[in-house]
């Protein structure tokens, strides 16, 4: 992993010193169980894209770990995330969970379903997708940011077909590997061109998003 990276905030781009620096895990740390951690990605960040996502980052880690994809999502789940949500702290949040969460079955197979908050989804994938564009880059992301996984869906758009259909229009040989090491819990391929981002993330090997950075100045006019 690079050790050098601008003093700049990863999202915002504003000049940090030593004092106002913060390193913002990607994915956040809670992802990472113990015996998972070596050589993580961080990049540098203001208090306020450091601090401001600690709840959607604690939603998605459940929301993730619940598909249960592989054994290191299904043990983490079970031990250290359930126990950690018994705590008193937590009682807001196991009600919003309760009010929002469900089993049900699709294609005769059981799944678990938590309706989002407007957003909610786009904004946890975008912190993301910032975070090793910035990597990456060495610079902030400032084109506009999409994403979408056929683990979210939406009532007006087909998120199946979506994927589908960028996979499809990118030949896998074009994708060049990410720089990663707990692939069991995260990895990522991408693929840049003409100011075009393109990341294809698996969290727990088998729960894929996809996040696209258009180029700066790109409308969809």
């Amino acid at each position: 992993m690079k050790n050098k990276l601008p003093k700049i905030c990863y999202w915002c781009g504003n000049a940090l010193t030593e004092d106002l620096e913060n390193k913002e895990h990607v994915p956040p740390l809670a992802f990472f169980p113990k015996g998972h951690r070596n050589n993580l990605m961080t990049v540098p960040a203001c208090e306020k894209h450091n601090n401001s996502f600690s709840e959607l980052d604690e939603k998605f880690q459940f929301f993730i770990k619940a598909f249960k994809t592989n054994s290191v999502a299904k043990k983490d789940l079970e031990d250290r995330v359930l126990r950690g949500l018994q705590r008193k702290e937590k009682q807001s949040f196991i009600q919003d969970l309760e009010k929002n969460s469900r089993y049900g079955t699709i294609y005769g197979k059981s799944h678990f379903f938590l309706s989002l908050k407007e957003n909610e989804a786009e904004m946890f994938i975008e912190k993301i997708v910032r975070g090793i564009y910035f990597y990456h880059h060495e610079k902030p992301a400032k084109g506009i940011i999409h994403s979408v996984s056929k683990r979210i869906v939406y009532e007006d758009f087909n998120t199946i077909a979506a994927v589908f259909f960028i996979k499809e229009d990118l030949h896998p040989a074009l994708l060049k590997e990410g720089e990663y090491n707990n692939p069991e819990v995260f990895r990522y391929k991408y693929f840049a061109a003409q100011g075009l981002f393109t990341i294809f993330m698996d969290f727990y090997e088998h729960a894929e998003f996809i996040g696209i950075v258009y180029p700066e100045g790109f409308t969809f006019d």
